[in-house]
């Protein structure tokens, strides 16, 4: 049993589902990679400890006001240098409106909190806005729900984040990196989008105007949020883990037998 996680399967799973008993797929384009018959969309499995966001307590346990909309930023465990440049660049408009925890990579962390004391030490309201920056290396599963469960809109890469983005039902921001294998980030972030009207930014156009322009389109209009929460949440399919494990239980006792 294979599952493919993208839009485009790598060279591995191409190989191996040629000869795969099932194959689980996470988007419905990726069945035409494999043999129809043997394969299924499942969706993608979700850690079941972060599947639905705590807003209770959120506010307190991550330092931020529940009165200022708040915009989560994932750039995975590595980090998106991309962009935390990007974010870096816009801060000081940002923080002017808007609250943000910015999960920028264990390896990047020290660096950005350098960054961010230059960029908002001539800012005018830099203690106010050093409340509402808060930064994270890695995001356990504990502050993952809270940052969630308190998120307005949510900046990603178009990994299996989206999935999570799907079950929490929270508009997003889709910045794809530019060369990938088989270019399955931008074709997961157009796959995603064209579901969810998620916004797709292309790391060539991640402007600081362009970043706010989009924030405040989404945020600055109810309907709009509401909409694209809808059709968010509506992508996610449940218990992708489950209908995998099924299939893995039912080979395996046919061998047993």
């Amino acid at each position: 049993v294979i599952h493919e996680s993208d839009t485009v399967p790598g060279r591995v799973n191409k190989w191996s589902g040629k000869f795969a008993k099932k194959i689980a797929v996470s988007y419905p384009e990726a069945i035409k990679f494999f043999d129809a018959e043997k394969s299924a969309w499942t969706g993608n499995p979700v850690r079941e400890e972060i599947v639905i966001p705590s807003g209770e307590g959120a506010h307190e346990f991550l330092g931020l006001d529940e009165k200022v909309p708040t915009i989560l930023i994932l750039g995975g465990s590595q980090g998106a240098q991309f962009i935390n440049d990007a974010v870096m660049s816009a801060l000081p408009e940002l923080l002017k409106t808007y609250q943000v925890v910015h999960q920028v990579g264990s390896k990047n962390e020290e660096t950005v909190k350098k960054e961010m004391a230059v960029v908002l030490s001539g800012m005018d309201l830099e203690g106010i806005s050093r409340k509402r920056y808060k930064i994270f290396g890695t995001l356990n599963n504990l502050a993952t729900k809270m940052s969630a469960g308190v998120a307005d809109l949510i900046i990603t890469r178009a990994g299996s984040t989206l999935f999570e983005i799907a079950q929490w039902g929270i508009p997003s921001i889709i910045v794809p990196i530019s060369k990938s294998n088989g270019n399955h980030q931008r074709t997961n972030a157009y796959t995603f989008s064209r579901a969810t009207e998620a916004v797709v930014i292309e790391e060539e156009n991640m402007d600081p105007s362009i970043i706010l322009s989009e924030i405040n389109r989404i945020l600055n209009n109810q309907e709009t949020r509401d909409r694209i929460s809808q059709k968010t949440k509506a992508f996610a399919k449940e218990d992708a883990s489950g209908k995998i494990a099924k299939e893995i239980l039912e080979i395996a006792s046919k061998h047993e037998k």
